[in-house]
């Protein structure tokens, strides 16, 4: 659709500025000297003008580009694309501060307050313990969520699809070893309703300091944040 737009607006521009064109050169070539072709150029700029105003009012979404999609960016189609208790990812897109997201536009998530359900570990990193952790993390966090419209409670199922443990081997690498030496920890969310329909879906990653309970607190923080704007 954007393309489309982009080649609709296209032939619009060129052929309003084309006839424009053609029509003062002959006016210019009827006319005696300069100024009369000073004129007739002014006008046509002006023609050229009008026609990408308009163009920008006929095809204003055009304009914008949509939302990448999860099952389209380069991170999807990796081999080792680690798969959480998400289902489908087929309408999750980019979230800006929270990396991929879907929310049900009927929905919104700030009216309610939040109870943690089950958590799972589906990382390469096997612990009983990070488990813990991730299910402590939250809870805290959801307990200073302060729902704005008392809507009721909904539940939050979580799933680590990833892991890893500070590492300080990683500090070699050029300009980001800072970063990616610290823990990281990739956390899916999944909210349901009081009649277990999902209304949210997210899944987000961030690394923090040297535990993975640092890199946890800043996904969940993360989370809240977007959660109470939407």
């Amino acid at each position: 659709m954007l393309l489309t737009g982009i080649i609709l607006s296209g032939i619009f521009f060129f052929g309003f500025c084309f006839q424009a064109t053609s029509k003062e050169m002959v006016m210019a070539r009827c006319g005696s000297g300069l100024a009369v072709a000073v004129n007739d150029w002014r006008r046509v700029t002006s023609h050229c003008i009008m026609a990408v105003m308009l163009a920008l009012f006929f095809f204003p979404n055009y304009a914008v580009c949509a939302p990448t999609k999860l099952v389209e960016s380069s991170e999807y189609k990796e081999k080792d694309f680690h798969k959480g208790i998400i289902t489908d990812y087929s309408n999750m897109v980019d979230g800006d501060d929270v990396q991929w997201v879907w929310i049900d536009p009927a929905i919104k998530l700030s009216q309610y307050g939040l109870k943690v359900g089950k958590v799972e570990n589906r990382s390469d990193l096997r612990s009983r313990s990070m488990v813990d952790t991730v299910r402590n993390v939250f809870k805290d966090t959801f307990a200073d969520l302060k729902a704005k419209g008392g809507k009721g409670t909904l539940s939050a199922d979580l799933c680590i699809y990833e892991a890893e443990n500070f590492s300080a081997g990683k500090a070699w690498i050029p300009f980001a070893g800072g970063h990616q030496m610290q823990a990281g920890i990739g956390i899916e969310m999944v909210l349901r309703d009081a009649r277990n329909r999902t209304v949210g879906k997210f899944r987000h990653f961030a690394r923090e300091g040297a535990q993975i309970e640092a890199a946890a607190q800043e996904v969940a923080g993360d989370l809240m944040k977007y959660i109470a704007s939407h």
